[in-house]
């Protein structure tokens, strides 16, 4: 399980944010997983290392993944292949509501678009795995042999991803400050990221918490799907001790819709640019930090803890909302 390509150069970087932390008390950092790699960075390239690395061992040149327009997922499947020199293709269908009229010709979908990406457009009530399986039959039949993506990279081999992230924290924590975080904070959408850092600070017994705000799912499903992951970690890796594992899922940030930004992750956004010259996205993590605020406002966190903020990445989506910010 830890045959990998590199689509990584390096661990991304810890940052302290002295301005976000004067301002809300507790001492902030933030994991830089949007600076990482090829095809715009973000948090699925640690999930394609070990995906794509099964894809090229069971000899597949053609990567099929399902998305919409704005997708990161997508967008940063296509930038891996590209650097790979395999082929792709994104099974794209409307998923969020089209926030202007520029919409699905920017952010992700422009970069996607230099990229060359294949682009295969099905209805919307259209369902993906099933036009997927289509999709790869035909691949096959001309010759190629494909490989259909999990959602979001978020299966037992994406998710080892996160366990490696989760490590390097340790790592990083270690070096600079000598103790551990309180809590570790991330925006869930399909599971893999928080189920990996769950699972490896229980392996590692450590004490971190890990919170997740739910961008997708408003119910017990996604609370589902990250026990079930990090339980197939926990299993894979086999530790020779119990583990306890420490998470909290929240899905109060949703907001109206997946991919339908909230009024305080804008604010979010603005504060973290104003303050610290970072960048959230609409999507996933100004929906996080919109929950971190409020819990550090509602003393859940407080001032005396220190957090860790992933950064999933999502930069091109500030571009494809840019009606939102005014």
């Amino acid at each position: 399980m830890n045959n990998k390509v590199k689509l990584l150069n390096r661990q991304s970087s810890l940052e302290f944010l002295t301005n976000l932390s004067n301002k809300l008390g507790p001492k902030i950092y933030i994991k830089r997983d949007d600076e990482s790699g090829r095809g715009g960075g973000g948090n699925k390239l640690r999930k394609y290392e070990r995906i794509i690395a099964d894809a090229i061992n069971k000899k597949a040149d053609t990567l099929i993944i399902a998305g919409h327009f704005q997708s990161n997922a997508a967008r940063a499947l296509v930038g891996a292949a590209c650097q790979l020199g395999l082929k792709s293709i994104v099974v794209c269908k409307a998923m969020i509501p089209e926030q202007n009229p520029t919409f699905n010709q920017n952010g992700n979908a422009l970069l996607m678009k230099l990229m060359n990406a294949n682009i295969i457009t099905i209805d919307a009530e259209d369902d993906f795995q099933i036009e997927m399986e289509k999709i790869a039959d035909n691949v096959n039949k001309k010759g190629n042999k494909a490989y259909l993506i999990p959602f979001g990279g978020s299966n037992l081999l994406g998710a080892l991803g996160y366990l490696d992230c989760a490590n390097e924290i340790i790592d990083q924590f270690q070096n600079a400050e000598k103790t551990m975080p309180d809590y570790v904070i991330t925006p869930t959408g399909s599971g893999g990221t928080m189920a990996g850092l769950v699972a490896g600070f229980a392996i590692a017994k450590n004490s971190t918490k890990v919170i997740g705000f739910s961008v997708l799912h408003k119910d017990q499903t996604i609370e589902n799907i990250v026990n079930k992951l990090t339980n197939e970690i926990i299993e894979n890796v086999k530790p020779k001790f119990d583990t306890i594992t420490d998470f909290e899922l929240n899905t109060k940030f949703v907001g109206e819709a997946y991919g339908v930004p909230t009024e305080n992750g804008i604010k979010a956004i603005k504060m973290l640019a104003e303050l610290e010259g970072l960048f959230l996205c609409p999507v996933y993590t100004s929906k996080a930090m919109a929950g971190l605020i409020e819990y550090i406002k509602e003393n859940k966190i407080k001032k005396d803890e220190t957090i860790v903020f992933i950064h999933t990445g999502g930069m091109p989506l500030v571009h494809a909302y840019y009606n939102q910010y005014e």
